[in-house]
């Protein structure tokens, strides 16, 4: 006869299980689509599935038997996971049902926008594809205000959004959002904070050396002097990427390939299968499709798709590989585990495997045995591409200081001058001069800061855990590409153990070490 623990936990996890699925297939249906009706249907699952997990009565039995402990360590774990899942959904009706409308608001403008450009509208794809290669500083000005036209469209929600997070955040005894969140998330906010002072020390002075090398490429580049460079020169619509600086150009060895080829030859290599993932997943543009690209678990039972716009160049290369590796994550993880433990222990556990396949496209060896470039050529552009994959994570390193700072600034004071606040931001972390005169919401352009809040700094955890994984990877497996013993490595150590840790203790017991940041910051600086 199961004790109380287990059979409290077979019961959550019966109705999680069916409600997170039906909200899953609503969340694929909408972003395939972008029709109101699907929109309208992944609402309402939102809005039951947080409404179980609002449930008090059951908050308070979770909260007490997540704290008793269990004599068997998964119930524990996923009995803990059970709380905290409970721990923020903890509001009342209405407050539940005007966030989960404000955000199905938000999310039909974003999945439906596209900006005018010289008068027509145009996608995603062919605005980036303005600011990565035109050398017309008007064309790519156009094209990245362009870009912003949906901050207006979207701030006010936005902002009212922070107010709903921050009153549920406080009902339940937290300052705000942003500390909940962190909290909720198994991450201590001082020490995050602590972390990210450390990276910005540690980065500042490269970061000012290389940003100084890319205004004189980009000012050659548009035949300008480095002073009247802007935020729409470099390269695209938030400097969170580096941009072309000469040399190599990428995307021709892209042009005639197949992505999907590509991915294929190289998960293959590692003993790792995604044909099926792919066979599910949504890979090409059309009208009314989320322009993005995501990876999602429909059932935590092997059903796992990605979504992509593909295009043939370096770009959705790396993209196409960083949501596959999202996809291994899901698709080898131990299923005969508790349901709850059937996913990553966190966010960043996952992002830090993606972020390490998506840099494949800059690996000596990759661009050899799988695009197929000679030796000697892929030995030449890999010396290059480790000078821009250095420049890329410097940036992105400085991009997720600003993201960071401005969401807790965010939450701390919804009502402050927050189009004032982000440019400071990017000023003093980016050093990119803020146009002249502008007084719009560009920080509502983000979608993050709409619908994936308090996100970002998994990026950058996930960074500093990848470069820990390859690490580990090149003692036990000589590498990662072609490498079938570094693929079963990932899945041995990395996948199966699914949630059963919490993500800072999985890496001590993966790697042999607690989270370790000098493994990236040595290769930046």
């Amino acid at each position: 006869m199961p004790s109380a623990p287990e059979q409290f936990l077979a019961n959550i996890t019966s109705m999680w299980r069916r409600l997170s699925i039906e909200q899953a297939r609503a969340e694929w249906d909408v972003a395939t689509t972008g029709t109101p009706e699907a929109n309208a249907r992944r609402t309402q699952a939102e809005i039951t599935l947080k409404r179980y997990f609002a449930d008090p009565d059951r908050y308070t039995t979770a909260k007490r038997l997540s704290e008793a402990g269990a004599t068997d360590s998964d119930t524990a774990r996923a009995l803990k996971l059970i709380y905290l899942e409970y721990a923020r959904n903890q509001t009342d009706e209405a407050a539940i049902k005007t966030l989960t409308e404000l955000e199905a608001e938000v999310r039909d403008v974003y999945i439906n926008f596209r900006a005018r450009y010289k008068g027509h509208s145009i996608s995603d794809n062919e605005l980036d594809d303005v600011l990565a290669n035109s050398r017309s500083s008007e064309d790519v000005r156009q094209a990245w205000e362009a870009s912003k036209q949906i901050g207006l469209q979207v701030a006010g929600t936005v902002r009212e959004m922070a107010r709903v997070r921050n009153q549920i955040a406080r009902g339940m005894g937290f300052r705000d959002h942003f500390a909940k969140a962190l909290t909720l998330d198994e991450i201590d906010e001082d020490e995050l904070l602590a972390l990210f002072d450390w990276l910005d020390r540690a980065t500042a002075e490269p970061f000012a050396a290389v940003k100084a090398e890319i205004d004189r490429h980009r000012a050659e580049w548009f035949a300008l002097s480095p002073a009247d460079l802007r935020p729409c020169h470099y390269g695209d619509r938030f400097f969170q990427s580096a941009p072309k600086l000469g040399g190599v150009d990428m995307d021709q060895f892209f042009a005639d390939k197949d992505l999907v080829e590509l991915a294929l030859k190289t998960y293959d290599g590692m003993g790792m299968d995604t044909r099926d993932i792919l066979a599910r997943s949504d890979l090409y543009a059309r009208e009314g499709k989320d322009q993005h690209a995501f990876c999602i678990d429909i059932d935590r039972e092997g059903d796992v798709r990605t979504l992509n716009n593909l295009q043939p160049n370096q770009r959705w290369a790396d993209t196409l590989l960083h949501e596959l590796g999202h996809a291994v994550y899901d698709k080898y993880l131990d299923f005969d585990q508790h349901w709850a433990l059937r996913s990553p222990p966190h966010l960043l556990s996952t992002e830090a495997i993606a972020l390490m396949m998506g840099g494949l496209t800059y690996n000596a060896q990759w661009l050899t045995e799988v695009l197929g470039l000679k030796a000697a050529e892929a030995t030449e552009i890999a010396k290059q591409m480790r000078t821009k994959e250095r420049f890329a994570k410097l940036i992105f390193t400085r991009w997720v200081l600003v993201m960071t700072h401005f969401e807790r600034a965010l939450y701390g004071n919804p009502e402050s001058d927050l189009d004032t606040i982000w440019w400071d931001l990017v000023e003093k972390y980016q050093l990119l001069k803020r146009p002249e005169g502008r007084a719009m919401p560009d920080w509502a352009t983000k979608i993050h800061i709409a619908l994936y809040p308090v996100y970002y700094h998994n990026y950058e955890l996930g960074y500093l855990t990848s470069a820990q994984i390859l690490k580990a990877l090149d003692r036990e497996a000589g590498g990662l590409v072609e490498r079938p013993q570094a693929g079963q490595w990932l899945i041995e150590k990395w996948f199966r153990p699914g949630a059963r840790e919490e993500w800072a203790a999985h890496i001590r017991s993966a790697t042999g070490e607690a989270l370790n940041p000098n493994y990236f910051v040595q290769a930046l600086i």
